[in-house]
This record gives C-alpha cells, structure tokens and sequence, in this order.
C-alpha cells in the first residue's frame, strides 16, 4: 500500500505558478511536493493569506527564463500575467494554464477546479468547492435584517464597485455598497465629499501596509474623516478580497460581524 501511494504521488505533475493570485490557489490545491515554485509576492503577508507557506518554495519574479530552470509540467498564470513570458513558455512546450480573474464565489470555484484538474487533485478540487458552497450559504443564511450602508476606503482614497470580488463579498454578507450604489464600477476612486454626503453606517478599511509611512496612507487620516467617525469600522484585510480564494469568505464573516454589532 505504501508503494502504491508512493507511485501516485510520484504521477503528479509538477507546477509551478508565476501570479500571486494563482500562487495561492496552488498552494491550496496541490500536494506540497508538487510545487516547485510561486512568485515572490506570495511570501509578502500584506498580499498575501498563504505568505508563510509560499516562503517554504524558491520564489520567482515571473520570467520565463527562471523557470526553465524548474522544467515544470505545469505553469499556473493568470490572464493578464505578462502577455510575452505566457506565450514563450508556451512555445518552449510547457502546459501553460492561465487563471480568468475571480469577481465572485463561483469565480473562486471554477479556479479551482481548472487548478485542479491541471495539477491531478481533481478529488481535493472537489472537496475544496464543496466546503466553499456550504459556507457561502451558511453566511447567506445569517444576513442581517438591516443591511448597513457601507463604504469601503482603501489607501490612496480608493474603494470597491460593482462587478468586483469585493462587491460579490459585501452582497453574501448582506451589507450595502454605497459606491456600487452610486454607480461605481469595479475599482475607483471615492472623493471625500462623496463619503461624507453617503453618511455610511459602516466603513470598512483594508489595513494595507498601515504602519508604513505613505501618502496613500494619510488619506486614511483626513480630518474629515472624523466627522462620520461616529459610523462603525471594520477592519478586512486586502488580501482576503484582491484574490479569489476559499479563505475570501472570510471577508463577508467579517462584514457580517461587524453589520451585526
């Protein structure tokens, strides 16, 4: 029996991933030998969810030539990973599998069932979906009865739309998108004026690099700012919702909690 295991791990292909959104859902969905490396954003924890993990791998900064020396079976990239690397590797022969952007639960599922499939985890794909749709619907289930207007502030003045994962995020835990609301697509900018005529019952900030000094930063610390200070905050950090992933539900548990006190 331990050789027959033996032998189907050895079967696995190899993977390696060039993307920091598909470095995680590797990272998920693979067996640890399987990876041979992922980009080097996946060890920095303010992108990253899975950043200890990710450092346990020689880290790569997304070229082709770095990867030849992995010869990997498989490469996880995204679809707007660099267009030239993608299409040289492709022509060295390597399966090049390029991840669409998640914007939604089902997004994060059809990731990683192509992940899956790529790699020879079909089973642990399997599984992996199915605890996501069953915490999808147990948040769903807990939605409060009065959805908070909420506005999400980003370093820089910078906020969430509709048609984003973020957005998709903010529906499941049942609170409002104020910048959805008013028209705002994807990501954008939010002037101050726009959230402080919103009187936002929540907001929500990301937490980004918030010890470092910058000026994106010092938006978060806009004397206006003050004045709808009175409205609840919640802290979700950037990278359960910059990347689709099984962990992104965490973010609406957290909105729920925060909609809820």
């Amino acid at each position: 029996m331990l050789a027959a295991s033996a032998g189907a791990l050895a079967a696995l292909p190899s993977v390696a991933s060039i993307n920091l959104c598909a470095d995680q859902l590797v990272l998920t969905v693979a067996a640890p030998e399987q990876v041979l490396t992922v980009s080097w954003l996946s060890a920095d924890p303010e992108e990253s969810l899975l950043a200890t993990q990710a450092a346990r791998y020689p880290l790569n900064y997304g070229s082709a030539e770095e990867l030849l020396r992995f010869h990997p079976d498989v490469v996880i990239a995204g679809a707007y990973t660099n267009a030239f690397t993608r299409a040289l590797l492709a022509r060295l022969g390597y399966k090049v599998i390029e991840l669409e952007p998640e914007d939604s639960a089902a997004d994060i599922a059809r990731n990683l069932q192509v992940v899956a499939a790529a790699i020879g985890r079909e089973e642990r794909g399997d599984a992996l979906v199915a605890e996501l749709d069953a915490r999808a619907r147990q948040i769903a289930a807990a939605r409060p009865e009065h959805s908070p207007a909420t506005v999400v502030v980003r370093p820089g003045g910078f906020t969430v739309g509709e048609h984003s994962l973020a957005d998709e995020l903010m529906k499941l835990a049942g609170v409002r998108n104020v910048a959805a609301e008013q028209g705002l697509d994807r990501w954008g900018s939010l002037s101050m004026e726009t959230l402080l005529a919103s009187r936002p019952d929540l907001i929500v900030l990301t937490g980004y690099r918030a010890s470092q000094p910058s000026l994106a930063n010092a938006v978060l610390r806009h004397p206006a700012l003050r004045l709808v200070r009175n409205a609840r905050t919640a802290t979700v950090p950037a990278p359960y919702w910059d990347c689709g992933l099984p962990q992104s539900l965490d973010a609406a548990a957290l909105l729920q909690q925060a909609a809820t006190q």
